[in-house]
């Protein structure tokens, strides 16, 4: 008897800790009860609910546990407040725990990143740079070099997939320039590694190939105007600091299975003549069949009518699986529509500005994923919108999202969890308009410093 009495007492015991695991995420550890204060180090990812469903959100220092804090409360039973189960609650971005080690095995903290790019050993960067002459462009020392080109880079874009590690585009390659479509089209249509600075304007022609293990990056103003790129069937680029101008076609065309893709710090646009209805332009941006691991950050849109398409149409149903994005720290500018139009993806749309998008802000079709969090919303009269046109409808979660004269977002479902993939840091809403405005488009980052190369 007092066996069967330890054994019932050991699995009742086993019984209870497993229901008060399930009120609070996985990898995460209980701060406190609904109702009652608590404490956390600065900028802590928090989880709010029961039950395995949650609120999250981005608090410092003290704050109460409760519904008003959270915007929501599941309920059933009384919620907790629980915080990462890391060494300190400093980490804001860490919410992987052992048991989701599999799903979650994508996810690449800055100390990994830093690894993973320095893969590509300081020597090689040096031989490979040491191909430009010192009275051109000479490298830095190998230890100046170690984010290279890919310091920043996070998101879809950082995550460890199909085959590789994260995207570095054409580190440890050799640095050349282009000043004009020869040279531009020579460099980019290589199968070598390279560092392309992109100078002054160049008239494209069309669609112009990007070949794979890349960098173009923007130096003298550089724009790209009466064309655009394209990627079929290409990886690992990084594309940086240029502004795309007056293409009567995509500005970038990213399709067909490519993958690993980072653009950053781009200006879009059709130029000084406006064309509302797109009679003389299509999209900005398109990211379609089956391509996916694409990060767009700090970006300046502005100018067009239908931005950014991802999803090629309807009937593309083999996208299931693909189409998974990153899109942060953009400012959409008056641009109509589509930002995105989502079909069968799963997008993370975080931290953007919409300033006076007269149709709608980003929808999700065709049972996409989209999860759309902590943007500002002004003047968009459908902020989110759930199915769109002829397309089937799709999931959007919405939350810790501001509108100002704006309308009702629509949602959906549950679309997916980001923190699946990686993580990342959720902003404070309020404040991107002032930011966004300053530090979105070419022209902001200094090109030669981000690529640890001297001038």
């Amino acid at each position: 008897m007092k066996l069967k009495s330890l054994l019932l007492f050991l699995l009742s015991c086993s019984f209870a800790t497993d229901l008060y695991a399930a009120n609070r995420p996985s990898g995460y550890v209980t701060l406190c009860n609904e109702g009652k204060t608590c404490s956390v180090a600065t900028s802590t990812n928090v989880a709010f609910g029961r039950a395995d469903k949650f609120f999250y959100k981005t608090l410092s220092g003290t704050f109460v546990c409760s519904e008003a804090t959270f915007g929501g409360r599941i309920a059933g039973g009384v919620n907790e407040c629980s915080r990462p189960n890391t060494q300190s609650s400093t980490s804001s971005v860490t919410r992987s725990s052992s048991s989701r080690s599999n799903s979650v095995s994508s996810s690449i903290s800055s100390s990994s990143r830093s690894s993973s790019i320095s893969s590509i050993s300081s020597s090689s960067r040096s031989s490979s740079l040491s191909s430009v002459s010192s009275s051109s462009r000479s490298s830095n020392s190998s230890s100046s070099l170690a984010p290279v080109v890919t310091s920043g880079v996070d998101g879809f874009a950082a995550v460890d997939a199909l085959g590789l590690a994260t995207t570095t585009g054409g580190a440890g390659g050799a640095v050349v320039t282009a000043t004009n479509f020869a040279e531009l089209n020579q460099y980019m249509d290589s199968n070598d590694t390279l560092i392309i600075f992109v100078s002054g304007t160049i008239q494209l022609n069309g669609m112009t190939p990007l070949r794979s293990n890349k960098t173009l990056m923007g130096i003298n103003n550089a724009k790209l105007t009466g064309g655009g790129l394209e990627m079929y069937k290409r990886s690992n680029i990084i594309i940086r600091n240029i502004t795309f101008e007056n293409a009567p076609d995509d500005s970038l065309k990213i399709n067909q299975n490519s993958h690993h893709i980072w653009v950053d710090h781009c200006t879009f646009t059709d130029g000084d003549v406006a064309d509302p209805e797109a009679a003389n332009h299509d999209g900005l941006f398109d990211i379609t069949r089956q391509s996916s691991y694409i990060t767009i950050s700090y970006n300046k849109f502005f100018n067009h009518a239908k931005t950014m398409l991802i999803g090629h149409s309807d009937s593309a149903s083999s996208d299931v699986g693909f189409l998974k994005v990153s899109i942060h720290h953009n400012w959409f500018n008056g641009t109509a529509s589509r930002h995105p139009r989502l079909r069968y993806g799963e997008v993370h749309v975080y931290n953007n500005y919409y300033l006076n998008n007269k149709e709608y802000g980003a929808t999700s079709t065709q049972e996409g994923d989209l999860v759309v969090e902590g943007n500002y919303f002004q003047g968009v009269p459908f902020p989110t919108l759930v199915g769109y046109a002829e397309s089937g409808p799709g999931d959007i979660v919405e939350r810790y999202n501001v509108f100002v004269d704006s309308g009702v977002a629509q949602t959906r479902g549950t679309a997916f969890d980001p923190y699946t993939y990686y993580n990342y840091v959720l902003e404070d809403a309020a404040s991107l308009p002032a930011k966004l405005t300053q530090n979105t488009g070419a022209g902001v980052i200094d090109p030669y410093a981000v690529l640890g190369i001297s001038r």
